[in-house]
């Protein structure tokens, strides 16, 4: 008696429970590790001042990418929705060498690159 009792509950709640299977929306979004195909400037050395900025990008590939820039010192302003490109200047304090890192993460981890630019004093009129 007490089995016929479990099989009917049993028979009576299988439907119920596999139609309250979560119905989670596929994600077609392939992404892979992203890899730097390369970060350039247009300039490796620049003149102090916001008259003489530099152009960096940084070509990645990977998917879903999320681009973050780092300096020590100067002022960085992206350019393009996405990030991968920005333009550098830095102020009299600035004078140096500077090292930019770009990071590049998605969801399957993250790389990183360092490219140097040079700020200079420009020359006494």
């Amino acid at each position: 008696m007490k089995y016929r009792i479990l099989l009917i509950a049993v028979l009576l709640f299988t439907p119920i429970l596999w139609s309250c299977k979560e119905n989670t929306p596929v994600n077609n979004t392939t992404t892979t590790v992203p890899k730097i195909i390369s970060l350039t400037a247009d300039k490796p050395e620049i003149l102090f001042g916001g008259a003489d900025p530099t152009t960096i990008t940084c070509q990645a590939t990977g998917g879903d990418l999320a681009y973050k820039w780092e300096v020590d010192l100067g002022d960085i302003f992206p350019l393009n929705t996405d990030g991968s490109m920005i333009r550098f200047t830095g102020s009299p304090c600035c004078i140096g060498k500077k090292y930019i890192k770009c990071t590049v993460s998605n969801d399957k981890g993250s790389v990183k690159d360092t490219i140097i630019i040079t700020i200079k004093q420009p020359p006494s009129l």
